[in-house]
């Protein structure tokens, strides 16, 4: 599942870190492309004359939207809290309940206006003590409202109930209970850090690395930000994972070939270790496939290009020591560009394999244009067994573009040239960089 969490406030202690935690695992462990949104300690009011409530987790899901009171109580204060042993007849936890009940009627009230088929807001509370622990008090119901346990978190968030709201739906309630929710849900984005005029460029349902055009305020120059949301993202090392491509960038500045870092890699404005993100020159430089489309670009200036492309990679291959050499992965016809001068600019550093992070795996998705160009090995065996000669293998496979149409002799030797980079088994496969070929000098 898709489960994008927005933190509208600080946590009050830990054991509602452990329930939000605990929610976002496992909605992400499942199966499927829904979309879910946690709110954690969101601060609601009906208006502005009226003191704000807060709370604890809003899920807002296809089942609709759920209010969820976190609570630590132990086994032996719900004995003492149980007269006669029935919870539901404790004066203390009906009081809570009610709580719950207000919170979610003012929430549904005001969401009803803008989508009108919302169900229903039930509110719930959720008992982080040991499930086992608390078995005799588990799904009691005190004024309507349920009292679960972490174990019982599709029930909390209505996991198994009937799908009502769209995905749409589910955006436009969260930006009512959250403006800020639209930057994570959609790249709603259109000023950042003194950046305006952006306009994203990755996928929209791509929510841990997303990718702008823009350009900076004052100076009118056209910016390219990278903005990473590491609440999308659920696996270890998740802000090592986010510098890769800023580590394999600043590692390359000395290089023609590599795109310019304007801001470095740091916090973004109003999200501290939750959102970061860095900014680059915009080349403007079409991409390889969008440049070989054009039937004015020559013969000669398309194998003048593949040659400084070929001298390019090599450099990269070369650049350090033994122990500081990068491995691009990510060589393609889109992420290949061409500058006006005729020589390339390369770009989608986000899967580099670089020594300071060689322990990270990534889990970005894979475009088809990265399918088109990947080496045999690497389609079989995945990212980690990319190495120099992967990369020798896709910037030849995606050179191809330049040439594939063309019939004259020069394209063909040149198509000819690139196969020898493209040889099944790598040790076979010929470094460009090093080939002596007249055309190829």
């Amino acid at each position: 599942m898709n489960c994008t969490h927005i933190s509208c406030g600080p946590t009050v202690n830990e054991s509602e870190q452990k329930a939000i935690e605990h929610l976002k695992g496992r909605l992400h462990s499942v199966q499927g492309e829904d979309e879910w949104v946690l709110l954690s300690n969101l601060a609601f009011s009906i208006n502005h004359q009226v003191q704000s409530d807060e709370v604890d987790i809003v899920v807002i899901g296809p089942s609709g939207v759920k209010i969820i009171e976190i609570k630590h109580w132990n086994p032996q204060w719900m004995n003492i809290n149980s007269p006669g042993g029935h919870i539901e007849d404790s004066a203390i936890v009906q009081q809570e309940a009610e709580r719950v009940i207000r919170k979610a009627r003012k929430i549904g009230t005001t969401l009803r206006r803008s989508v009108s088929c919302l169900p229903f807001v039930e509110g719930k509370i959720l008992l982080t003590w040991k499930s086992s622990e608390i078995r005799p008090f588990r799904d009691k119901k005190v004024r309507g409202v349920s009292l679960l346990s972490l174990d019982d978190w599709k029930t909390a968030v209505g996991l198994e109930e009937t799908p009502i709201l769209t995905k749409e739906e589910i955006q436009r309630l969260s930006h009512l209970l959250e403006p800020r929710s639209a930057i994570r849900l959609e790249g709603a984005l259109t000023r950042f850090a003194g950046l305006v005029n952006l306009k994203l460029q990755t996928p929209q349902d791509e929510y841990f690395h997303r990718v702008y055009n823009g350009s900076r305020s004052v100076q009118q120059d056209r910016v390219i930000l990278h903005l990473y949301d590491l609440s999308a993202a659920q696996e270890r090392n998740v802000e090592k994972k986010a510098r890769r491509e800023f580590e394999a960038l600043h590692a390359l500045q000395s290089f023609a070939w590599a795109p310019r870092i304007l801001d470095s890699f740091q916090d973004a404005p109003g999200y501290p270790g939750e959102m970061f993100f860095f900014t680059l020159v915009d080349p403007a430089a079409p991409s390889l496939a969008d440049r070989a489309a054009d039937s004015s670009w020559e013969t000669v200036s398309r194998i003048d290009f593949a040659r400084k492309t070929a001298h390019a990679l090599l450099e990269m291959h070369t650049a350090g020591g033994e122990d500081s050499r990068i491995v691009h992965r990510n060589l393609t016809a889109k992420t290949v560009r061409v500058r006006h001068d005729g020589t390339p600019i390369f770009t989608g550093f986000h899967l580099a394999k670089i020594p300071s992070d060689i322990s990270v795996a990534s889990t970005a998705p894979l475009s088809e244009d990265w399918e088109a160009t990947a080496s045999p090995e690497v389609r079989a065996g995945g990212l980690v067994a990319a190495d120099q000669r992967s990369d020798v293998y896709s910037i030849c496979a995606s050179l191809r573009v330049l040439f594939s149409d063309h019939q004259d002799a020069k394209s063909q030797e040149a198509l000819r040239i690139l196969e020898s980079g493209m040889a099944d088994i790598p040790a076979d496969r010929k470094i460009l960089g090093n080939r002596t070929d007249g055309m190829w000098m």
